[in-house]
């Protein structure tokens, strides 16, 4: 049974008087709430490099960061805890996109195709940031803790270009050394290299590896061979 109302059936409702329909009409309506920015770590990484092209290395701080994005300063420093952390976070941005490929693909090339491919990937990816990183280059000499987050992103991804080059075993060590001072190498004429073909770069990497590739034929003389496994005797 449908539920009527105390006041019966039939009641009519009042409508406001004059008065109080001029207080109605004088009321101001809510002001719009405004919605919470949604700023995910990739648009501050982002705008964070690009105000470091614009200013420099030097000049960039969090809460510029923040008033850029018009975001709240604890909003950027949940992302970024310090300047330094920018640069790790663009390490490994870097890092997924040079491995951004299916290991069908790397399957398909041999180990010094391997690291021309993956090099040259990462190479790549820091194009839209090479203005900046030569900026920051040139204002971080001689500043400890933005060389050690360098260091940090050169090691990690050396290492995963040896493993990802499919160099295991006993000179895993000394090909990721060899790799690092490739790497380093290539990276420094890839830095003055403005050319859109990359020529210099190319050939820089190119004549690396192959020294690389003539180093470890060579270094394969002199390791020890490994023994063929004995036969497993016969059951009696």
């Amino acid at each position: 049974m449908a539920r009527r109302s105390k006041s019966g059936a039939n009641s009519v409702p009042q409508q406001p008087n004059d008065e109080q329909a001029t207080l109605i009409e004088q009321q101001p309506a809510p002001e719009p709430v405004a919605p919470e920015p949604d700023t995910s770590a990739r648009d501050l990484l982002d705008t964070a490099m690009a105000m470091i092209e614009a200013d420099g290395w030097s000049s960039f701080t969090l809460p510029g960061l923040a008033r850029e994005l018009n975001v709240s300063v604890s909003e950027v420093y949940k992302q970024f805890p310090s300047r330094a952390a920018v640069l790790n976070a663009l390490g490994r941005r870097l890092d997924s996109q040079m491995l951004d490929l299916s290991g069908q693909e790397l399957e398909e090339l041999n180990p010094r195709e391997r690291l021309f491919e993956l090099i040259m990937r990462r190479l790549d990816a820091m194009k839209p940031y090479k203005v900046a990183l030569r900026k920051i280059g040139r204002d971080s000499r001689g500043d400890l803790e933005t060389a050690m987050v360098g260091f940090g992103n050169l090691s990690r991804a050396v290492m995963e270009l040896v493993d990802a080059a499919g160099v295991h075993g006993p000179g895993t060590l000394l090909a990721r050394h060899a790799v690092g001072l490739l790497y380093v190498r290539v990276l420094r004429v890839w830095m003055r290299d403005d050319d859109p073909e990359q020529g210099r770069t190319l050939s820089e990497l190119d004549k690396g590896l192959a020294r690389m590739e003539r180093t470890a034929q060579s270094l394969r003389r002199f390791m020890p061979k490994r023994k063929a496994a004995a036969p497993a005797p016969a059951a009696g």
